[in-house]
């Protein structure tokens, strides 16, 4: 007896504390929440989020096992300063003194990014094909919360470089996900362009999946490419120095805005983002490009 297609796939509900960790993580991530600054109590943030104490204890230790909060004191938690990690800090002075730019960033993409495409593309097992469809996913759920999106964009770029299976463009390739991310986070400020880059994604993987390396690397060029151009249309300068694309900002004090179910849909806030100019280019990259 022949069986029947699904016609839907399996839903996956993200548990509670990882809901509340993600929405903390963009808060940190945006600038909404900078160095240093207190996060409310267990009790207070509970209250905001209607979980439970027991909830927001694991979102916290997740976080804290990311590096994002610490522990100022036995029952306060803060921001935590990334940029003492000496990584981080020796990449910082890389960047300063070779004065990095967007179009520095945008050549060195070009060069690394439709090569590890194309090599995942020929090494992608079926594991690696259902992660990188957990990651799409993950980001067409995210449209609307656009840190987290860029988060998330990053990874994918990072997951492509991790099955290319090359240590060297592996170690290559990191330092440019660290700056790419104040670039992102300063830059895509509406959902549009968040659905755009994804429709991209889902090309680059389509392309994974039925092995075809050329075809993927010519859309990653075509991505990163696009991004490009909309940076001009802009009106941005194609020499800013990456350094100059910080996150965070002098604005006043910050708060956790609650996170509660009516809370959900908030608005990403861009008055520090550069303006957007219309829309470029739609994904689209023919199998003979």
């Amino acid at each position: 007896m022949s069986t029947r297609p699904s016609l839907v796939q399996p839903i996956k509900i993200a548990r509670a504390y990882e809901q509340l960790a993600a929405l903390l993580r963009e808060r940190i991530t945006s600038g909404d929440l900078r160095v240093g600054d207190r996060l409310p109590s267990e009790s207070a943030l509970a209250e905001q989020a209607g979980v439970s104490r027991s909830t927001v204890r694991e979102a916290l230790r997740i976080l804290e096992q990311g590096g994002l909060v610490e522990r100022a004191s036995p029952r306060i938690m803060v921001v935590a300063d990334r940029s003492e990690d000496p990584g981080f800090r020796e990449l910082r002075r890389a960047l300063r003194q070779h004065n990095v730019t967007f179009h520095h960033l945008h050549e060195a993409m070009m060069v690394l990014d439709p090569e590890l495409t194309r090599f995942a593309a020929i090494r992608a097992d079926r594991s690696d094909i259902k992660e990188l469809n957990q990651a799409l996913a993950a980001q067409e759920e995210h449209l609307g919360h656009l840190a987290e999106w860029s988060r998330l964009d990053v990874e994918f770029h990072a997951m492509l470089a991790e099955i290319s299976a090359n240590p060297a463009l592996i170690i290559a390739r990191e330092p440019v996900s660290q700056v790419l991310i104040p670039a992102l986070y300063r830059f895509m400020d509406t959902q549009e362009m968040a659905e755009y880059a994804t429709k991209y994604h889902r090309r680059i993987v389509e392309e994974i999946e039925v092995r075809d390396p050329d075809t993927a690397a010519a859309v990653m060029r075509r991505h990163i490419n696009d991004w490009r151009t909309a940076w001009e249309k802009r009106g941005l300068d194609l020499h800013q120095e990456i350094l100059d694309l910080s996150y965070t900002t002098d604005s006043g004090p910050n708060t956790v805005i609650s996170t509660a179910p009516h809370e959900e849909e908030e608005k990403w806030d861009s008055s520090r983002a550069p303006r957007r100019s219309p829309a470029s280019s739609m994904p689209s990259a023919s199998r003979d490009s």
